[in-house]
């Protein structure tokens, strides 16, 4: 059996550096008062459990903190926590090391493995540690209520997969009864409201009705449509008939204008010959003022080749500050984008709580899912069985009649007293979310009080050094995200 031989405290709230030797079977460790005897408690549940999380029990005036937890088979278990780093280091037989980190709030499976420590489930949702015992802590389960007794025995033996089993299945039942009466209402509504529709079977042949004469009208203004368009084509047809009537005679003198044309073509001709030596004398003379111009405005080039240098410098700067420009532009999008993904994974630690939850929500559906398969099952066989009754009806009738009638007031009993149980399981419940409720606002009252004191001596109740205002506040905080927790 794996024991834990040896455990090392280093800056662990009062403990500087502290280390401690277990025997084999019960340790016990006993000393006077505030010299850190529920700090080793502390220090064994946070390496071995990852509880409490946050890092107020670094000792004041240090940055880290860690706590090794040797076995009596040669594995070593440290725990490491500063303000910005939280590993887990697992070392086996052999001295070799793995490291974890980016657990969240569970210890890493690989771990729980190793070391075969873990809670056990004494109730549904309350996991125990019966295997290290803190302050004051009376025996096991002699000082839990009557109902945790009763259930970790039934889990100790097996009995709570039945209750489970016959709870699950009156939900379900209870579900589907409150379904079937749903859809049956709303099947009658829907046929009442039907009622108030029987007038569409005459509406759709009124319907039809209008379709048919909208197409004929449809078609028969298509019709209109064609034929004034060939009405329009005959006109215009009218209309370039005398036309052509009147060109044809205008051109009785035909020949006449062939020989006219004839003459002013020549004389156009020419016209062009002309007009282009008197267009190239004038480009010549343009050209000639134009060199003048040039040749005047060249006498000082050496002046305009110097400005030009300095304006290719001005270009060469002005593309330099555009490129710094451009990434100076770039730099401060950048952290513009990082700014908003900073913001954006401000809730990450809840998401990830989030998916704690739903995982274990979606574990609870498959066992849902799968009680409700065996529940068909049952029904199943019990319609099977119904059937091989019916043909063996005429065989010791009224004794198996009997025997189903006893069967089932014994049931009927057993289930009756299973409800009892439950409401007052119900009772229970509610009356603990209450007491719940009222011990949250008393721890509240409780830590306001706390940080007054602490406001005023101002020293460490732990570790009796001097603290500030913020470490007041760190100090309160995490007290609140332990009673979260």
């Amino acid at each position: 059996m794996i024991y834990i031989k040896k455990i090392i405290l280093e800056n662990f709230q009062s403990h500087k550096y502290t280390e401690l030797e277990f025997d084999y079977g019960l340790n016990v460790i006993v000393g006077p008062s505030d010299q850190g005897k529920t700090a080793i408690i502390r220090a064994l549940k946070w390496a071995l459990f990852n509880e409490p999380s946050g890092d107020f029990f670094i000792r004041e005036g240090e940055n880290e903190c860690s706590v090794t937890v040797v076995f009596s088979n040669g594995i070593k278990l440290k725990r490491y926590r500063s303000k910005t780093k939280n590993y887990y280091h697992l070392y086996d037989n052999s001295g070799q090391e793995i490291v974890y980190e980016g657990f969240g709030t569970k210890v890493p499976q690989e771990i729980i493995d190793k070391i075969s420590l873990r809670k056990v489930l004494l109730d549904e949702n309350r996991p125990n540690l019966i295997t290290i015992g803190e302050q004051l802590e009376g025996p096991f389960l002699l000082s839990e209520k009557s109902s945790t007794r009763a259930n970790a025995i039934g889990r100790l033996v097996g009995v709570h997969i039945i209750d489970d089993a016959l709870k699950d299945t009156l939900k379900d039942n209870r579900n589907l009864n409150m379904k079937k009466k749903s859809l049956e209402e709303s099947v009658e509504k829907l046929t009442a409201s039907l009622l108030e529709y029987e007038y569409l079977d005459d509406l759709i042949i009124k319907a039809n009705k209008l379709n048919e004469i909208k197409n004929e009208i449809y078609n028969k203004q298509l019709r209109l449509n064609e034929l004034l368009q060939k009405k329009r084509e005959l006109e215009q047809v009218t209309k370039e008939i005398k036309s052509l009537e009147i060109y044809i005679n205008k051109l009785k003198n035909l020949d006449i204008i062939a020989n006219l044309e004839i003459q002013l073509s020549d004389k156009v001709r020419k016209y062009k010959y002309i007009f282009a030596k008197y267009e190239s004398l004038n480009i010549v003379k343009n050209n000639i003022k134009y060199n003048e111009n040039v040749l005047l405005s060249l006498r000082n080039i050496d002046m305009v080749e110097d400005q030009i240098k300095r304006l290719n410098l001005m270009i060469d700067k002005n593309a330099r500050l555009n490129s710094i420009l451009n990434k100076y532009n770039a730099a401060r999008k950048e952290i513009f984008l990082n700014k908003n993904i900073l913001s954006s994974l401000k809730g990450i630690d809840s998401v990830e709580k989030n998916l704690n939850l739903i995982s274990t929500k979606y574990d609870e559906l498959i066992k849902m899912h799968e009680l409700k398969s065996k529940f068909d099952n049952i029904n199943k066989n019990i319609s099977i069985g119904k059937v091989y009754i019916d043909k063996l009806s005429n065989i010791d009738l009224i004794t198996r009649l009997k025997d189903s009638i006893e069967c089932k007031y014994n049931l009927l009993l057993d289930l009756l007293s299973k409800k009892k149980n439950y409401d007052l399981t119900q009772n229970e419940i509610s009356m603990v979310i209450s007491n719940l409720q009222s011990l949250k606002d008393e721890m509240n009252n409780y830590l306001e009080q706390y940080r007054r004191i602490l406001n005023n001596i101002k020293i460490c109740p732990l570790c009796f050094s001097h603290i500030g205002k913020e470490n007041i506040e760190t100090i309160i905080q995490n007290y609140q995200r332990e009673e979260i927790h």
